[in-house]
């Protein structure tokens, strides 16, 4: 499940060493690489860059796969990301420090997205099988036995688990960029359906409320808050021309870090970065300004620090996940 989103480019383009670590933008964010290229973080699709002709205009236009690619487990100490090798993609767990050995938790064909569970027992994960994107349940710290739960026929991705781990929140693919909310009740077997949107976000002490977000006509998207209960709907971050995705709440409940697009103006490059804004839609604020792409970030549970996928420091463009530390 992927974005596109077509913009506009008039700048040169210049050649850039993507070796560089962080570009003066960035200047006094602390940036660290935890995995390194012999990790083989999966890559395959995550990111497609292209120019074109879009309606009338020259443009370059980016697309990439929303759904959550690395995972921290809930006490921060351990760090999970998708591992292609021998044309297989599983998830694979290391010290959420830099350096270290992985360990691989799933023995799978094609694992696409995972989450980690709120007690850290439990990795849901998505795979496709038999041409079809399902939800799957296996223990975060030993075995390989899988629970599998949706029926086979359906594209469900981005399952999360609620506190209790009785309950899992997901999106559902219904045609071309049309996505919409769904949950699991694992005690009754029920599926439940509630609003259009992808990449859901459970709100604590909220059990009706979720973020999410949702493509507008224009097949751009815009993040979003919905009461299911009162069928409240408020926008929260939306620019035309551009898109964010995959938001994640911040521990205090203040912000939300989104993937969103941007343009490297000075090396004519259009790419993914990370951008946080407040829970009440103010603070809008670009994290990162490297031309390389930078997306699926989740937070740190002291809310200090940020990880996230990124080209940077790479000058194949090989993407590793890194560190950056969060002061706002």
């Amino acid at each position: 499940m992927a974005l596109v989103l077509a913009g506009t480019c008039s700048a040169k383009k210049v050649k850039f060493d993507f070796s560089v670590v962080n570009v003066p933008e960035e200047g006094g964010v602390k940036f660290e690489r935890i995995t390194d290229d012999a990790d083989c973080v999966f890559s395959d699709y995550l990111v497609n860059t292209r120019t074109g002709v879009f309606g009338k205009k020259k443009a370059m236009s980016v697309d990439w796969w929303v759904n959550p690619q690395i995972g921290l487990s809930p006490d921060g100490q351990k760090l999970g990301y998708l591992n292609f090798k021998n044309k297989t993609s599983n998830i694979m767990v290391k010290s959420a420090k830099s350096g270290g050995v992985s360990v691989q938790r799933t023995f799978r064909s094609n694992v696409e997205d995972f989450t980690w569970s709120p007690d850290g027992k439990t990795l849901c994960f998505t795979e496709v099988r038999n041409g079809h994107h399902g939800i799957y349940l296996v223990d975060a710290e030993q075995g390989s036995i899988v629970r599998q739960i949706s029926s086979g026929t359906e594209n469900d991705f981005g399952g999360t688990l609620t506190n209790d781990n009785n309950t899992i929140f997901f999106h559902r693919g219904e045609g071309l960029s049309s996505y919409s909310i769904w949950s699991y009740d694992r005690k009754t077997n029920l599926f439940s359906n509630y609003s259009r949107g992808m990449t859901p976000v459970l709100i604590p002490g909220k059990k009706n409320e979720i973020y999410c977000a949702r493509f507008t006509d224009k097949k751009e998207s815009e993040i979003w808050r919905i009461n299911y209960e009162t069928g409240v709907e408020e926008i929260i971050l939306a620019q035309p021309g551009r898109s964010f995705t995959t938001p994640q709440l911040s521990p205090d409940g203040q912000w939300l870090l989104v993937t969103g697009t941007s343009l490297a103006e000075k090396e004519g490059i259009m790419n993914t970065d990370i951008f946080v804004v407040r829970t009440d839609g103010t603070q809008f604020t670009q994290l990162t300004y490297h031309p390389g792409n930078d997306l699926s970030a989740i937070w740190a549970p002291d809310g200090r620090s940020i990880f996230f996928l990124s080209q940077r420091g790479s000058a194949g463009k090989v993407f590793n996940v890194w560190k950056m530390s969060f002061d706002l």
